[in-house]
């Protein structure tokens, strides 16, 4: 057992008789959770009792329980010998140390060796973070109740809580805190590392009990008496004299900072408690000295004072700001009125304490202090202390009246401290230019006084201006304060003539002056002027009243000393811009507009000029020298360049050259650009200089890489630029680490923000052209910069944490290498994948540290980024080539996935649930594993340790108690994300994102089940997993969707995880469906060797046991009201055309307008990149001709010259666009013409990105718009403080437009998903109807209904309000398509059950929705829209078709609807992706719904029908050949049609389509799935061309009758089907030789392989076709005299294909064949179905007998067999009782009889010709008369016919015949009357009689007939011909027997001739249809 496992255990363990118990005060929570949730929890003030190790304590630890106060502890020996040692280091009890340990072992998951001295050195440091934690959570309240102050209820509770602290005694304790501290002596056997670890923490305390002193005296919430004064005082005596021990624990670096920091921190509190900020009010409002308001009394000023006096400066130095203070503090207490009175204080020399304090250099410690970095990175309340050193520099100004006239020495001591105190620090400043604040009164009199030399003393000014400007409003002041300065001082000589009044000291200048240091700006003769002071006896300092701004007095002056190297006011001029251009963007805008007016002597004014501020900067950087003294001015000459308009510092820079960069000849050729050549490299010089600058100035290289930035989001393209890129990377990057530093952690700036470079680079590498391939071959080349950040990423979370404990490390410098890791430089870009997956960076590899950082608690940043990164490496290694970077391996071992795990445990904790993005971050972790990585998720999450859990009897989860926790060592991660599931419901409105993220990642787990079976066994079978699913989406459905208008973007963005929260869990359950689908399919497989009731019976019971409770959920949806209301939530389409076109119509405004501001020349803030934008399009729209036709008008109406009318043509445009937006639409016209092309730039979709990288961003792979992008092009930021503050609106309502297409597209988009998700369920759910049991899933009807007239509303408004955006939007075509989807589904659903007006409103809106959307048909979605329309019209059609009993006016309605869709299907036909669909639909309309005369004008003048037949010939498109075919024979049934096939070449193409078949195969094309996958499954079949095509060819030679056209296609058809196919004609008429019953004879010769029931089908075409042509008597018989009389040959195969079918005379009882006739198995699915499906004929005798065995056979793939007409194969039939007659074999059955009769038709038309032969020629030419069959074939054929017709009456007798058999008896009869002619023929002919036996059989089989088929009506017409052709063939049938009827006399032969003749002319039916 670990020991993390042993320690949990032992927390559990209840009490043993050897239980001791010790006191409850041992006991204590941890105070680093009280410090990270302070505002959440309960406060305390009680510190750590001073439990010193005691004898009990140690006695207790040897028994096994300890038991203290509540809680009971079990005692492990192995942690005992390491607490009593730890004991003894902290003296600390024996009790308290174990609990220290044993925590720190469960959190860290540690092994106890307590004979390795680093782990004592980190239980040790976990004892005094404890111990800091408390005292941080004290400052913490405090640091709360000063600066949050009194403003809420939160608020006032904690300065609550901070005053109940006092009242408790919280001073007295943390005073003696402090002096236990200052006393302490280390422990005895401690070795150096511990005595120093001690040192330090000891230390660290002393500055945290000092900051709590500090803030409760700042306030205050306490008043230091004089008594605590003086006791602090003596302390910080003691402290700086040496009497305490501090000085021996200054051991380390860290330790003398904290000495160092602690007589800081006392100082200042003795400072504070001075009250001076008191003092300074009660003399800024005059109010006396009185002890009853005095925080000191008269009594303890005196003892204070005399304590101060026992201070000796020369031996403590430490102590001279405290001597000054006190006398600043004596000084003001005198100062204040009254002071007569205060005797005892006016005794005190407070002049002399001001003698000793600068004998010991006050000011200059003080300045020390604020140098030094003690009041850095302290992270106590730095500005409190900065706060009261202020309160005290100006007290000592006020008290001693400090000006400008002091000795310089102190004037610059003291405004170096000024300027040390304001910088940094905004909040001094805010109060400085507070005028409400007295503090401030003394230092802004300063300031004024030096103001009033400028700019004489220029550089002082300048300074402190410099301080004063941090922040927006400070920043403002102090520009104002110098652009409003009301007068200008120089040196002046004086001289009588001069002055204009003695006493007043005013001077007039005589003659014009020029401003000291401006050559250019001159002070006019006549002004006045103040003298300030006498320099000597004749020349004084003059201020002038001469009004001119001191911002362009400093301009002008920096512009004067352009080429002094240097200079003091160069550096603070520019440091003063840098500061203001960096806090306030108006300030920038405020300097690029300036103007001065020069003026003459006399005062006239002379011109006014622009002063451009970026000319200046770049001329002064271009000239300074390229040394290490000039690099601070470059670098802040930069920086102040980077603030400005990009557009113009661009042109400057270039232009200037100001990085020495080799310029090429053409510097916009940016195609030249490469990165082979050096041209374009910043001078080395450069480099050097800014390096050298560095060492002494750490931001300088900052300030460029700023710089950098700016120009790459600007999106400037030239060689400067990229000089700038390499120089950041190749230069700064690589080498900056080596670089000398004043202090260490500026180093991590540095990487932070040449990271942050980077980073931008790789961005914007997708808007550069040729410089964007040279960064990114330079980031893909440079392993040094590889190595850089390798060196920074590729660090652990154990490395880490031992940097915080080693004493070598600065905690600056660990934060900023947190901050390095955290920047997230690598993640989630692609151009560094290579590198990032190599198993050879160093230290380690990239993805082992990256797992490993996903564990460091100590920062959640680190966290976060390590779980992007590691999500993107996932995907990354799935998709790069192995070969590329070798085989990467996630698959840490067990020790980093058990680590992994318990983090991930952590942090899914709901307790723990503090940081949201790293919850999410962690599961689309979890996401992107189960997407990529499924080992490594499988080894993370651990089924097999977790499968075998507590379960209850029925198998589901035991409910988890508090012992069993998530973080318990049993958790899984499958449980922690399952407690979400449990709470879904209330999640999805408190934080939908969250539930997203687990929702995606579940979904994740389906979509691989095959990698995650025991995983997903082990969700579905936790506690109600569906029914929380369902009720999650039942209760969602019911919520009311807010209008998207009515919503923030931020509740727009929740809306839209809900909806992808829904469209995940849908999803879920669809794959859920589908995979138990295909489990059930496998399982049915293994089952299916023995078919049996019983194995069926057993799969339905596994189908229901394996999904049954999602079945019934999804039932339950149908019968209430969840699964309508999802359906019509979802297919409302969310996307607001309206919103979108405003969009385009603002940005259109927008364009014009700023074309206009360029055309002005005013470019603004925009970027040269959007600036070349404008250019362009401006330059095209002018282009145009009806800006041409504008340009006309306006010059014919006068409106002025050429650039004046465009001007005034862009402003007319503008405000036809205003109007637009307003409602007025444009009249057609030139300017409709200019805003139609402005619509159309697609300038928004410029503006679009995709954000693949958070998982839990809905649909992630959309492209959504960027406003942020689109706003640094405009650099919107700017525009309020330019002269472009009107254009500002326009500008936001396009960015407004943005994010409300942003929010659009996401909802549309995840309605989408859900749209998908819910169509595949219902599919899934619905079963096919062929395989509906009687308790099979269905939809009910009203639902179906319902939701389809739903569907059919909401896709006509989508389509009609989508059509004019349509070709920027193909997700909103995604949309329609799943709309038509599952429009589709639910009229399949419901096919038998849909209603008429149902049907008519699904043609209407296909219809509509074909029209709508026909310019869109060649895109992929528009494509796939339209073949789903064309199927939902096919069925719908095919459905209304179907419908019994639908009235006339219904009818008429659908005709007419159907009529207006025709042309629309002639149009789609053009298309090949549509020509089947659409051929489909029209052949179904014409053969159904619509009549010739009304469709025929429309196919005429719509349908191509030349393309249509050119299509048979393409071999590409055979799957839609039989299609066309059919239509072709629909066509060809009317005689127009049948023209229009001949015009249009039909013939031919069939011949070139014939012409490719091999010889002796069937003509058939077998449909791909691919190819027509949305057809159904009735057109997915084999499809039998030849004969399909000899239809057509029927049909046509039908329809054109006796026209001359028909008789020369028919004698071309018979030469070419008995001439060139002749082959194929005998093919399908060749007869097999029947089996014979002898057993002894041998087998036939030749054994054929089977048929099947399309080629049958093709004889029988192959017969309707030789039929049809024999008809043309003359045609035929003349095409047959050139053939050599193959009508003789094809004779003799038609008697012999008769003979066999004649043969086949079994009947009901007699004895079975042994060997099949034939063999006809099924090969297609639908025949499959067939052989299924019982009879439908029901008849025992004949062909239907035999059929029986003939379809008995196991069928075969069409693929393994030739398809042949009738052919003999033996079978022997072992039990003929066991098969039955089924629906294939009926079918079989019927097709055989049908060749039958146009076997016996042809036959009948060859004796029809010889009998008109002999009657033209008057007698019987028995040498050519066509062969017949003899007597017994007809026979044969006779017998089947009555037996199966008398068996069908009888069976029927007492009910109504079905349809089907009443027309297989009209067959037959069919075939009895022609076999009866063709019998009457051969007797007469050749002269035979009939045979008694045979007159015999047939009259009592036609006595059983006669009476069975009496009461069948429809026998009725056909059988009185049968009658009359009975007595023909059998006159000596009785009479008596009423049946038959006989002519009254005899006929001669060519009576009987002419007799036959016109019987059978009068029989044959006019048309036999296929």
């Amino acid at each position: 057992m670990s020991t993390h496992t042993t320690a949990s255990a032992a927390t559990t363990t209840t009490t043993s008789s050897k239980s001791v118990e010790v006191e409850a005060s041992l006991w204590w929570y941890s105070f680093s959770l009280l410090l990270t949730d302070l505002e959440s929890v309960s406060l305390s003030s009680d510190l750590p009792p001073p439990l010193l190790p005691n004898q009990k304590s140690r006695e207790a630890l040897n028994s096994h329980q300890v038991v203290i106060g509540t809680h009971k502890l079990s005692i492990q020996p192995e942690l005992k010998d390491a607490a009593l040692q730890i004991s003894s280091f902290l003296c600390l009890d024996e009790v308290q140390s174990y609990i220290l340990l044993k925590r720190f072992v469960e959190q860290n998951d540690a092994a106890v060796d307590h004979g390795i001295r680093d782990f004592l050195h980190v239980v040790l440091l976990n004892y005094y973070i404890e111990r800091q934690c408390l005292l941080k959570c004290t400052r913490q309240i405090y640091v709360h109740a000063v600066y949050v102050g009194t403003a809420s209820k939160e608020d006032s509770a904690i300065r609550e809580v901070a005053k109940k602290l006092i009242s408790d005694g919280l001073e007295s304790k943390l005073s003696s805190v402090l002096q236990d501290l200052l006393c302490l002596n280390h422990p005895d056997q401690m070795d150096v590392d511990l005595f120093t670890l001690w040192a330090e923490e000891a230390l660290i305390e002393d500055n945290l009990v000092l900051d709590i002193l500090f803030l409760t005296y700042y306030e205050p919430f306490c008043t230091c008496n004089g008594a605590q004064w003086k006791k602090l005082c003596i302390t910080y005596k003691g402290i700086i004299s040496g009497s305490y021990n501090l000085e021996k624990l200054a051991v380390s670096s860290g330790a003398v900072f904290s000495i160092k920091q602690a007589k800081v921190q006392l100082l200042l509190i003795l400072i504070e408690t001075l009250d001076l900020e008191t003092l300074l009010q009660k003399i800024h409002d005059a109010k006396p000295f009185r002890e009853d308001s005095a925080v000191f009394s008269e009594a303890d000023i005196q003892q204070m004072d005399a304590l101060i006096s026992s201070f000796d400066v020369y031996d403590m130095k430490d102590a001279g700001p405290l001597i000054l203070s006190w006398a600043v503090f004596l000084c003001l207490i005198s100062s204040l009125p009254g002071k007569q009175e205060n005797t005892v204080l006016k005794e005190i020399d407070h002049i002399g304490y001001v003698r000793q304090a600068f004998e010991a250099k006050s000011l200059g410690c003080i300045l020390d202090i604020l140098q030094t970095v003690v009041l850095k990175i302290s992270d106590g309340p730095i500005a409190g202390y900065r706060s009261v050193l202020r309160t005290f520099i100006s007290a000592f100004i006020a008290s001693y009246e400090i000006n400008i006239q002091l000795e310089d020495h102190t004037f610059r001591l003291i405004l170096e401290i000024l300027c040390k105190l304001y910088r940094g620090e905004d909040s001094l400043c805010i109060q400085f230019w507070d005028k409400d604040s007295f503090v401030d009164g003394p230092i802004r009199c300063l300031l004024c006084n030096l103001e009033g030399e400028f700019p004489v003393r220029t550089v002082e000014l300048i300074r402190l201006l410099s301080a004063l400007c941090e922040g927006t409003w400070p920043a403002e002041c102090v520009y104002n304060f110098l652009d409003k300065s009301v007068g200008i001082s120089s040196l002046f000589e004086i001289g009588s003539a001069s002055l204009v009044d003695n006493m007043s000291q005013l001077v007039e200048a005589r003659y014009p002056l020029q401003v000291p240091g401006i050559e250019c700006l001159v002070i006019p003769s006549k002004t006045h002027g103040n003298i300030l002071k006498m320099i000597d006896n004749s020349t004084a300092l003059v201020r002038w009243e001469y009004v001119q701004s001191g911002v362009l007095v400093l301009l002008l002056r920096l512009s004067q000393k352009l080429y002094m190297d240097g200079d003091e006011e160069v550096l603070a001029t520019l440091d003063l811009l840098c500061r203001l251009t960096s806090f306030n963007m108006a300030v920038c805008q405020a300097l690029m507009g300036l103007h001065i007016q020069a003026t003459q002597a006399d005062g006239q004014m002379e011109k006014s000029f622009r002063i451009d501020v970026v000319e200046i900067i770049c001329t002064l950087v271009k000239s300074l020298s390229r040394d290490g003294a000039n690099g601070s001015v470059m670098s802040m000459g930069v920086s102040i360049l980077a603030k400005i308009s990009p557009s113009h510092v661009t042109a400057m820079a270039l232009k200037k050259n100001i990085l020495d960069v080799g310029l090429m000849v053409n510097s916009r050729d940016i195609d030249r650009l490469d990165s082979s050549r050096g041209s374009w490299l910043l001078s080395g010089r450069l480099a050097k200089v800014l390096l050298m600058d560095f060492e002494q100035n750490d931001t300088s290289c900052q300030l460029v890489l700023d710089f950098t930035e700016h120009l790459l989001v600007a999106g400037v393209e030239n060689d400067t630029i990229l000089a700038l890129v390499v120089f950041c990377l190749q230069f700064v990057l690589v080498n900056h680490e080596n670089w000398k530093y004043k202090e260490r952690h500026v180093r991590w700036k540095v990487t932070l923000k040449v990271l942050e470079v980077m980073k931008t680079c790789i961005i914007t590498i997708p808007y550069f052209q040729k410089l964007g391939e040279i960064i990114q071959d330079i980031l893909l080349g440079d392993s040094s910069i590889h190595s850089t950040l390798f060196r920074i990423i590729c660090i652990t979370a154990q490395s880490l944490e031992k940097l915080y404990v080693s004493r070598l490390f600065d905690p600056r410098d660990i934060e900023g290498l947190e901050l390095a890791i955290c920047s997230d430089s690598l993640s989630n870009q692609p151009v560094f994948c290579q590198a990032l997956l190599s198993t050879a960076t160093k230290p380690v590899p990239v993805v082992s540290a990256v797992i490993s950082l996903v564990s460091y608690f100590r920062n959640p940043a680190i966290q976060v980024g390590s779980a992007r990164l590691l999500s993107r490496l996932f995907a990354i290694a799935d998709f790069v080539d192995p070969s590329l970077i070798g085989q990467v391996c996630f698959g840490p071992d067990n020790r980093q996935i058990t680590e992994l795990r318990l983090s991930i445990l952590s942090i899914m904790s709901e307790q723990s649930l503090w940081n949201e993005e790293l919850f999410i971050d962690i599961v689309n972790l979890l996401n992107s594993a189960a997407c990529f990585q499924p080992a490594f998720l499988v080894s993370l999450v651990d089924p097999e340790e977790n499968s075998d859990r507590d379960r209850d009897s029925s198998g589901a989860m035991k409910p988890r108690t508090t012992e069993d926790s998530i973080l318990s060592d049993r958790a899984s991660v499958i449980d922690a994300l399952m407690q979400y599931v449990q709470r879904c419901t209330d999640l999805i409105k408190s934080n939908p994102r969250i539930l997203l993220s687990v929702f995606n990642f579940l979904k994740a787990l389906w979509q691989g089940a095959a990698q995650y079976a025991k995983i997903l066994d082990s969700l579905k079978s936790s506690h109600k997993f569906w029914e929380k699913l369902s009720t999650f989406i039942s209760s969602v459905a019911t919520w009311q969707a807010p209008l998207l208008e009515n919503l923030t973007e931020r509740e727009a963005l929740s809306l839209v995880y809900r909806n992808q929260c829904e469209s995940s869990v849908l999803e879920i359950m669809s794959y859920d469906m589908f995979l138990q689908k295909k489990l059930l399919h496998a399982e049915l497989l293994v089952k299916q060797s023995t078919e049996s009731l019983k194995e069926k019976t057993d799969a339905e019971k596994l189908r229901a046991s394996s999904d049954c409770q999602l079945q019934e959920i999804l039932s339950t949806w149908c019968k209430n009201s969840v699964m309508g209301k999802l359906i019509k939530s979802f297919v409302l389409c969310e996307y607001d055309t309206k919103t979108y076109l405003r969009a385009k119509i603002v940005s259109s405004l927008l364009l014009v307008h700023l074309m206009n501001k360029l055309k002005a020349g005013d470019t603004g803030s925009l970027c040269p990149s959007f600036i070349e934008k404008l250019h362009t399009i401006s330059d095209k729209l002018r282009d145009l001709p009806s800006f041409a036709e504008l340009m006309a008008k306006y010059c014919k109406h006068g409106y002025g010259e050429e650039n004046d009318m465009s001007s005034l043509i862009m402003n007319d445009l503008y405000y036809h666009l205003q109007g637009e937006l307003e409602g007025r639409t444009i009249d057609h016209g030139p300017f409709k013409d200019l805003a139609q092309y402005l619509l159309k730039l697609k300038f928004l979709q410029k503006y679009q990105h995709k954000d693949d990288h958070d998982l839990s961003v809905p649909a992630n792979h959309i492209k959504l718009f960027d406003p942020q992008h689109l706003k640094v092009d405009l650099g919107l930021d700017f525009w309020e403080h330019l002269d472009w503050k009107t254009s500002k609106s326009i500008a936001e309502m396009v960015l407004l437009s943005m994010q409300e297409l942003n929010s659009m597209r996401l909802l549309t988009q995840t309605k989408l998903s859900a749209l998908n998700a819910l169509t595949t369920i219902i599919s899934i759910y619905e079963e096919h109807p062929s395989e509906k049991s009687s308790t099979g899933r269905r939809i009910p009807e009203e639902l179906i209904l319902s939701c389809i007239e739903h569907i059919c509303k909401f896709f006509s408004d989508t389509v009609e309000s989508l059509v004019p955006i349509l070709h920027d939007s193909e997700d909103i075509l995604e949309f329609v398509a799943a709309q038509v989807e599952l429009l589709l589904q639910l009229i399949r659903s419901g096919s038998d059950r849909l209603s008429f007006p149902v049907c008519i409103l699904v043609l209407k809106a296909s219809g509509s929705g074909l029209k709508a959307l026909s310019d869109f048909r060649r895109s992929v979605v528009g494509a796939r829209i339209a073949k789903l329309l064309l199927l939902s019209l096919l069925l719908a059609i095919e459905f209304s078709c179907r419908m019994p009993d639908v009235d006339s006016a219904t009818l008429r309605e659908l005709s007419n609807v159907s009529l207006g869709i025709l042309p629309i299907l002639c149009d789609c036909a053009e298309f090949a992706e549509y020509c089947t669909l659409s051929l489909s639909t029209i052949d179904l309309m014409l053969k159904e719904i619509l009549t010739p005369d009304t469709w025929f004008p429309i196919i005429r003048e719509r349908l191509q029908l030349q393309y249509v037949v050119q299509k048979i010939q393409d071999k590409n498109s055979l799957e839609s050949i039989p299609v066309i075919l059919r239509f072709f024979l629909t066509l060809a049934r009317n005689r127009g049609g049948a023209e229009m096939l001949l015009m249009a070449g039909f013939f031919s193409s069939l011949r070139v389509l014939f012409a490719d078949q091999p010889d002796g195969q069937s003509v058939t094309v077998t449909q791909k799935d691919n190819g027509l996958s949305y057809l159904p499954e009735d057109y997915k079949k084999a499809q039998p061309i030849w004969g399909l095509g000899l239809a057509v060819i029927t049909a046509v030679i039908y329809s054109l009758g006796d026209s001359p056209s028909c008789s020369e296609i028919v004698e071309s058809m018979i030469a070419y089907f008995f001439s060139e196919k002749a082959y194929l004609v005998s093919y399908y008429l060749d007869a097999p030789e029947f089996p014979t019953g002898d057993h002894d004879k041998k087998r036939p010769r030749t054994q054929k392989t089977q048929t099947s029931l399309t080629a049958l089908k093709e004889t029988d075409h192959t017969l309707m076709l030789i039929c049809v042509l024999a008809k043309h008597r003359r045609s035929w018989v003349r095409a047959m005299k050139e053939l050599n009389s193959l009508d003789s040959e094809l004779r003799e195969r038609v008697i012999h294909l008769l003979a066999f079918i004649s043969r086949a005379s079994q009947r009901s009882g007699d004895s079975p064949l042994r060997m099949a006739p034939l063999l006809c198995a099924p090969v297609l699915k639908e025949e499959v179905d067939c052989l299924k499906k019982p009879s439908f004929i029901n008849s025992r005798n004949g062909w239907f007998a035999l059929a029986t065995f003939v379809c008995s056979s196991k069928p075969k793939l069409a693929a393994d067999s030739k398809s042949t007409a009738l052919v003999v194969k033996s079978q022997v039939i072992e039990d003929s009782n066991a098969i039955s007659p089924t629906n294939f074999s009926d079918a079989t059955a019927i097709q055989i009889y049908r060749i039958t009769f146009l076997l016996l038709k042809f036959l009948s038309i060859q004796a029809e010709d010889a009998a008109r032969r002999a009657e033209e020629v008057g007698c019987v030419d028995l040498v050519h008369f066509p062969e017949l069959p003899v007597p017994e074939i007809l026979h044969g054929l006779q017998d089947q016919a009555v037996t199966i017709i008398t068996e069908l009456c009888e069976a029927n007798e007492s009910k109504e015949m079905p349809p089907e058999v009443q027309d297989v008896c009209l067959l037959l009869l069919q075939i009895m009357d022609q076999s009866l002619y063709l019998e009457l023929c051969v007797s007469q002919i050749c002269g035979l009689r009939p045979v008694l036996g045979r007159v015999e059989d047939f009259s009592k089989e036609a006595k059983l007939f006669f009476k069975a088929t009496e009461g069948h009506s429809f026998l009725k017409s056909s059988l009185s011909s049968l009658k009359q052709i009975m007595s023909f063939v059998y006159p000596s049938l009785l009479q008596a027997d009423g049946i038959l009827f006989s002519f009254q006399q005899p006929l001669c032969c060519h009576q009987f001739l002419q007799l036959m003749l016109l019987c059978y002319l009068c029989s044959m039916p006019p048309y036999v249809r296929i």
